[in-house]
């Protein structure tokens, strides 16, 4: 409980805590703790005429030595011992005692700032934004952001990371497509690393723009990049097959059939231009789309070529086989059909290769082919009617 001024006997002096301990602000710990160590034994009741006297000193030199003891504590202190702000305490005075004169203590010299140090700004997402801005929330800056680093300017001028990722955002919410695809595949290309290519989402940008074939392209190159065996090389791969499956699926297997078969002849000629091989269903798409068209020729041409190419894959058989039956080659893929039936092909029987039921594969089969001929035998019956 604090004592009442006007009650207490004893007088005092307010002192800066350096002042309580007898040392200079500039001295080092090992000089602050000798000087209170000092202080103590000249101060302790053991050598004090007056006992209450030298108590009262004694906590006062704790509580100055708890302060300036701690680094931390101390170098605030400091600070406001520098603004002259600093706290002060009620020192005891002996009776008779008169009050020290100020010292003319030794401050540290003041340091000029740093440049770094702007207390002015915050740091949000990599760019400076007004501590008033900052204080209102995340939607005052990011609107303070667009209109003082965004709006106006070209992304193909700019070369930082953080500056590029805001701008992708923003066109993508603002529906600026070739910006927004620009701004990433720019960050891309700066930044080498495996992880920005997965977080970039390219995948997504493409597909929602329409872009497939120009995304296949880029994601070819930018795999490049790593080891054809790697997990990374591997992962670019797979992007890029999705994204010439999706044009596959929208471009060669809708729309009218003119379209269909020149996109499928352009889905083709990408794939060659890239060194991919085309996978059974663009084949498969490409025939279809050829067949609707009326292009006979070369719908057989392409069952030629994908008959006479090397079989790579367990599962490729079967596929073949479905092919052959949309095809019309109904008698070709009965004959395949047969030859894997009788263990010509061993491969396409070991479940593990094919990653399925090889006896569930061979009854589809047939039961595809079975439906083909007899459509087949339809479409002959119902030619001969009008014929006649």
């Amino acid at each position: 409980m604090p004592i009442d001024p006007a009650l207490d006997p004893v007088r005092t002096e307010q002192r800066d805590f350096y002042a309580v301990l007898g040392a200079e602000p500039s001295a080092s710990a090992g000089e602050l703790r000798a000087a209170f160590r000092e202080s103590v034994l000249r101060h302790h009741p053991d050598r004090a005429a007056s006992s209450d006297l030298a108590t009262r000193r004694t906590s006062v030199l704790n509580r100055a030595w708890a302060v300036l003891r701690d680094p931390l504590r101390r170098l605030h202190y400091d600070r406001a011992f520098e603004r002259g702000t600093a706290a002060t305490l009620d020192w005891p005075l002996e009776a008779g005692e008169r009050p020290i004169a100020p010292l003319q203590r030794s401050r540290v010299a003041a340091v000029a700032p740093s440049r770094w140090h702007q207390p002015q700004w915050r740091n949000v997402a990599g760019f400076r934004v007004p501590v008033a801005v900052w204080m209102q929330g995340p939607s005052a800056q990011d609107r303070w952001i667009v209109e003082h680093h965004i709006e106006g300017q070209d992304w193909r001028t700019h070369r930082e990371h953080y500056w590029l990722r805001y701008a992708a955002q923003h066109y993508r919410d603002r529906n600026r497509i070739d910006d927004w695809v620009g701004a990433i595949e720019r960050l891309v290309e700066l930044d080498p690393s495996f992880d920005t290519l997965v977080q970039a989402n390219l995948r997504e940008a493409y597909l929602a723009t329409g872009m497939y074939l120009r995304g296949a392209s880029f994601l070819q190159r930018v795999g490049e990049r790593w080891p054809a065996e790697g997990v990374q090389r591997r992962w670019t791969d797979r992007e890029l097959r999705i994204l010439l499956g999706e044009f596959r699926d929208v471009q060669v297997r809708r729309g009218r059939a003119v379209d269909r078969a020149e996109n499928a002849e352009l889905l083709l000629n990408f794939l060659e231009a890239l060194g991919v091989e085309p996978s059974i269903a663009d084949v498969r798409a490409a025939i279809a789309a050829h067949r609707r068209a009326g292009h006979g020729e070369r719908a057989s041409e392409l069952v030629e070529r994908i008959a006479a190419s090397p079989v790579a894959e367990p599962g490729r058989w079967f596929s073949l086989v479905q092919l052959l039956t949309e095809a019309g080659e109904t008698d070709r893929a009965s004959a395949l059909l047969a030859e894997i039936a009788r263990g010509e092909h061993p491969e396409a029987l070991n479940s593990r290769l094919i990653h399925g039921d090889p006896v569930r594969r061979l009854s589809a089969a047939r039961r595809r082919l079975t439906l083909a001929r007899r459509r087949k035998h339809q479409l002959v019956s119902a030619a001969g009617g009008v014929a006649s």
